[in-house]
């Protein structure tokens, strides 16, 4: 993982380059990935409704709350969970679960084998949908971080401002160019920000 540090020697174009073929290839890799886990639940969910063992209420419970608790844990926190993160997934998960299970026999009438296994596709969708969801942003988020500011480009006046205001940073630029790379990228810019704040505290 390339990773902007303005106390080192800038990325060349080459290995920019590379990195960006990485996380395409990886982006690739997660959405087929993505795509199985989906069809497997798919698959599951139709086999127990049309067997007759999950109620079609159960079914679409499980899919249409477990789709939307999947996405909103998917992009609802930072690139990395901290653990107090990992606590509150692990408890929304088991709520969204039994939430599920308890609305399927209570409300809906169905048998407690029903709920049960609503409530246990609720989970798989959530757990598996949420993490998937999680790397894809995450390989997201990095591809963008390798966008060249070129001259047109609305972070450019930024850039230049806080090169003009500190000079290490202004160093780091030349550096890039001395080795034939004159745009550097929003990863290298947010690593300036990061700077400023980190030299101004």
């Amino acid at each position: 993982m390339l990773i902007f540090d303005l106390d080192q020697t800038p990325p060349t174009r080459q290995e920019i380059q590379t990195e960006r073929v990485r996380l395409q290839e990886l982006r690739t890799q997660h959405l087929r990935s993505g795509l199985l886990s989906d069809g497997l639940h798919a698959l599951i969910l139709f086999a127990l409704y049309f067997s007759g063992v999950l109620p079609g209420s159960g079914f679409l419970t499980a899919i249409l709350l477990g789709t939307v608790i999947a996405i909103i844990l998917a992009t609802g926190s930072g690139a990395k969970l901290v653990e107090s993160d990992r606590v509150v997934f692990v408890l929304i998960l088991l709520a969204s679960a039994a939430s599920v299970g308890v609305i399927t026999v209570v409300y809906f009438g169905e048998r407690l084998l029903g709920g049960g296994l609503a409530a246990i596709a609720t989970g798989s969708i959530v757990l598996t949908g949420a993490t998937m969801g999680r790397r894809i942003l995450q390989v997201l988020t990095s591809l963008e971080a390798l966008e060249q500011i070129y001259d047109e480009h609305p972070a450019l006046p930024e850039l230049n401002a806080l090169c003009r205001t500190y000079a290490e940073l202004d160093d780091y630029r030349s550096q890039a160019r001395d080795i034939l790379r004159p745009f550097l990228t929003l990863g290298e810019l947010q690593a300036m920000r990061s700077w400023v704040m980190a030299h101004n505290s």
